[in-house]
């Protein structure tokens, strides 16, 4: 334990698994520091904090955290992104506390001498640059705030950065959470096929509901024969079950979108001189412009931000971008659904970087089958690997 308390190991997340690794640290005496970029814990779960998960509260808090609920929270629950910080990832902040810094964005990761790190970090509150040298770093950072792009094979779509970068933009990459009168009567452009978009449908139609002059229109990147979404009758997650019947519902229901166009990729965003809307270039089959659109809510998922550990050593999957080990393991599953999978072992979380280990969502590169007891597993392994060498 002693020679533990020599071992700094520097965390970048502050997530659930940013803090589980937290707690993991903090039982078996290792020094750590928890890196969160923004101005209060798990900042990637409070960009959907008005969502609701898809699996109850007990499969998504870990043995060691637990013991940290109240008595009367019900497990079974199915909280929303909000409520699982304030029900559970609170509490383990607060046990984790004098060890989390907030406003610290690291923005690259190098080997200093031969066995130890050093983490190059942006402190925006005193708006300064900062090293801190570790024995180990556990990147947790989640792939939630690299939203991929909108064009062609997750490139750009021409003017879409500069579109980013405008004070009032037209363009979201998150799942609305606004007062339907914010919207009311406006041209909305919905860009996705997955559970965010699918979400987004949803709170877009009960806009169209309360205000049907509101127009809106929906590109999908993949061909649909019949409807968007495969239906699983069996599926156990009821959550998950009922938006996939309730998203295509709206994409039969053709008074609800006034186009939906599929095989279809956004190339141009053409910003108007004289008013905060965009005209919108679409190649698809029947190519097309969408003129004087005023939001674009973009749910074309995330990938990781590989950035941070350029300038390492680390292996990729060619397909994935994950680490090479887990990666192989992950391609060679049998199945590609969340509640199936398992747990690799700890050689699967080893990188080609010794003690440098990428875990949870981002673990996963761009794979979406991702679920967060896989990610207490994996936390669980790689502490295993750690406490091999002290």
């Amino acid at each position: 334990m002693s020679e533990n308390q020599n071992f700094l190991i520097g965390i970048i997340g502050s997530g659930p698994i940013g803090l589980e690794c937290g707690l993991h640290a903090l039982k078996h005496g290792y020094q750590f520091i928890i890196f969160e970029s923004g101005d209060d814990i798990a900042n990637n779960v409070r960009l959907w904090s008005h969502v609701q998960l898809f699996t109850p509260l007990n499969m998504n808090v870990s043995l060691l955290g637990k013991n940290l609920l109240k008595e009367e929270q019900d497990i079974n629950a199915f909280l929303t992104g909000g409520e699982y910080i304030e029900h559970y990832l609170r509490p383990v902040s607060c046990l984790l506390q004098p060890n989390i810094r907030l406003h610290h964005r690291v923005i690259s990761i190098g080997r200093f001498h031969t066995n130890k790190f050093i983490i190059f970090v942006e402190n925006k509150q005193s708006s300064c640059e900062e090293y801190f040298i570790v024995d180990c770093v556990i990147d947790a950072s989640g792939t939630y705030s690299n939203p991929n792009f909108v064009g062609p094979s997750y490139l750009p779509a021409i003017n879409e950065r500069a579109l980013q970068n405008k004070l009032q933009s037209p363009i979201t990459y998150l799942i609305p959470h606004c007062n339907y009168e914010q919207v009311a009567g406006k041209r909305i452009v919905l860009i996705g096929k997955g559970y965010s978009a699918a979400t987004s449908a949803v709170f877009l139609a009960k806009v169209k509901e309360a205000y049907p002059k509101t127009q809106l229109y929906w590109i999908i990147k993949q061909s649909i024969d019949h409807l968007p979404y495969c239906i699983n009758p069996e599926d156990p997650l009821i959550q998950r079950r009922e938006l996939v019947a309730s998203a295509n519902q709206i994409y039969a229901n053709k008074n609800i979108f006034n186009e939906i166009y599929d095989k279809a990729a956004v190339t141009k965003f053409t910003l108007s001189t004289y008013s905060s809307t965009v005209d919108i270039t679409i190649d698809s089959p029947h190519p097309t412009i969408l003129n004087n659109i005023d939001y674009v809510i973009a749910n074309t998922g995330s990938q990781p931000d590989r950035s941070l550990y350029a300038n390492l050593n680390v292996q990729e999957c060619y397909r994935t971008k994950g680490p090479i080990a887990l990666a192989v393991k992950l391609l060679s599953s049998s199945s590609a659904d969340c509640l199936k999978q398992t747990s690799h072992g700890t050689n699967s979380m080893l990188t080609t970087e010794k003690n440098f280990f990428i875990v949870g969502n981002k673990s996963y590169g761009k794979q979406t089958n991702f679920i967060l007891q896989i990610g207490f597993e994996q936390v669980n392994d790689i502490f295993k690997l750690i406490n091999e060498q002290c």
